[in-house]
């Protein structure tokens, strides 16, 4: 009598890569095993993720500071993406917060990405629940949204009235820093690319510089509040245009920036304050603030196109080439729907 066979775990789809490089050519569709939530994990059925320019980055093993953690020749994790929107399929022993058919939200990053699947599986504490607006929306706030409000909020409270400016306005964080800015009642000003100029526009800028046409650092106008994404010019460049009192937060992409916003700090006068800010993912007061924005009509995430999750290297392609006019996005839907 044969011995009885043990049941083959089930399988999902998943976008994979075994090694670090271009984006669009490292990735592939497979089916792997569908992950098991252990004591205190939640199995999340993965409704929609987006694609950032931290997924974009993580698939090409930079900053090489980086793969200390994840892996210094060939990543550990095989599975990208770090927003999710979806819907609690199965929770763990010890797990209070959630249930099946609950609908939640997070931010992936400290627990190993894995959101560009079928289902991604973490620790309770590493989703919040979502607030009802549609999953694609949702899919897109948890990395951007928290990255904008946080550093724009870094150095205090922004007041109404106040000039505030976002280098690099048009990419995946920029759209909504200046709508979340305008929540505040700020003048908005925001410095990207020629083709950027329309989505800033769209998302509520009251100002656009093409920065390949003006150098924003060099003109008259002064702020209260610099944003600086893009990270393209000096520290010292932007000092010419802060207000005294003014402050300047810098997302750091480098090790060059945040030396440079260090040494800014100590020599910017005039009650200025800087700095690179402190960033905290998924932090449950941020994500339901940016629920309540978008709830109300005051933040209204941007969206330039949606992939199944089957044309995901088309989308990552798409991202990486920097043709997006806001965020990319994967639905996800089993393959019987």
């Amino acid at each position: 009598m044969a011995a009885p066979t043990t049941p083959p775990h089930p399988l999902m789809r998943a976008v994979v890569r075994d090694r670090y490089g271009s984006p669009a050519e490292v990735v592939s569709l497979a089916e792997v095993e569908r992950p098991v939530p252990r004591d205190g994990e939640v199995l999340v059925r993965v409704r929609a993720a987006s694609v950032n320019t931290a997924d974009l980055e993580h698939l090409r093993g930079r900053p090489l500071v980086t793969r200390v953690g994840i892996g210094l020749f060939s990543p550990r994790q095989r599975i990208p993406g770090i927003d999710v929107a979806g819907v609690v399929e199965t929770v763990g022993k010890g797990v209070t917060r959630f249930r099946p058919g609950d609908r939640v939200w997070a931010d992936m990053f400290p627990h190993g990405f894995a959101t560009f699947a079928d289902y991604v599986c973490a620790p309770e504490r590493g989703f919040e629940p979502m607030p009802a607006i549609p999953f694609e929306q949702a899919a897109t706030v948890p990395h951007s949204g928290v990255l904008a409000l946080q550093s724009l909020t870094a150095r205090g409270p922004i007041e109404p009235g106040q000039r505030v400016l976002i280098n690099g306005a048009g990419g995946c964080v920029g759209p909504f820093a200046i709508q979340i800015a305008k929540s505040f009642g700020a003048e908005v000003t925001g410095v990207d690319h020629t083709d950027k100029l329309e989505l800033m526009r769209t998302a509520g800028a009251d100002h656009v510089v093409d920065y390949t046409a003006e150098d924003v650092t060099r003109g008259a106008e002064r702020y209260d509040v610099i944003l600086n994404i893009a990270a393209r010019r000096s520290v010292f460049a932007f000092r010419r245009i802060l207000n005294p009192g003014g402050s300047y937060t810098l997302i750091a992409r480098n090790l060059g920036g945040f030396f440079g916003a260090a040494l800014f700090g100590l020599f910017a006068g005039g009650g200025r304050r800087m700095g690179v800010f402190n960033w905290v993912p998924s932090r449950p007061a941020d994500l339901a603030r940016l629920g309540g924005l978008i709830e109300t009509g005051k933040v209204t995430p941007v969206i330039d196109r949606s992939y199944p999750l089957e044309q995901a290297p088309d989308a990552i392609r798409y991202a990486a080439d920097g043709r997006a006019r806001g965020k990319v996005v994967l639905t996800v839907t089993s393959p019987s729907e």
